[in-house]
């Protein structure tokens, strides 16, 4: 009897589980959906540094027009392809938005300043050979920069890779199209000919 209630809870456990994890996979986040949150994210961003002086005007429009370009190539491949994006164009997309976020952190990081107070140099300054106080903080923020830099650099040639590989891939399918009547064309020669020699 002991065996029989132990197996009906097994049972009900394992029906319970299933809905459980079927309901998680239906959960999923979907990532058209990841795009659209990290555009608005993204010029909240700027909202944010323009209205804490980290961005002067000049510097927030020219960043809402990266993340505006995106949003409108967004839009156009959206309305050419039934309101969704291919895994190709959601793959570009998500390149550039995150291109976007690279130049939003760095134009947030540079150049921002805070009020240090009358001893702002201390009473022990004294001004160095090039003017920098501290040259070991001043080569750790200039090799950040340059990885900033380089990280945006290769994103950008892996982004024109990609479409000189699809450029390239259209061509040849458009070109293989074009073969295919003279194709055609061989094949039923060779066809009348084997049907004259009866090699058929």
């Amino acid at each position: 009897m002991r065996l029989k209630s132990t197996s009906n809870v097994l049972i009900i456990a394992t029906v319970i589980l299933g809905q459980m994890s079927s309901q998680a996979l239906a959960q999923k986040p979907d990532p058209e959906k990841g795009v659209d949150i990290r555009v608005q994210r993204q010029y909240k961003r700027i909202a944010l540094g323009l209205k804490n002086g980290k961005l002067t005007e000049q510097q927030a429009n020219n960043l809402r027009t990266l993340v505006f370009n995106v949003e409108s190539d967004v839009k156009s491949k959206r309305e050419g392809n039934s309101g969704k994006l291919n895994a190709e164009q959601l793959k570009q997309v998500l390149n550039a938005l995150s291109q976007n976020a690279n130049q939003i952190n760095t134009a947030l990081g540079a150049g921002t300043s805070q009020d240090a107070g009358a001893d702002a140099l201390g009473p022990n300054w004294k001004p160095g050979k090039d003017g920098a106080q501290d040259p070991k903080a001043l080569l750790k923020q200039m090799k950040k920069q340059e990885a900033r830099e380089l990280r945006q650099e290769k994103q950008a040639n892996e982004q024109i890779i990609e479409q000189q590989q699809l450029d390239y891939e259209k061509e040849v399918i458009s070109n293989l199209g074009q073969q295919k009547p003279a194709i055609q064309k061989k094949k039923n020669q060779l066809e009348e000919v084997r049907k004259e020699n009866g090699a058929n």
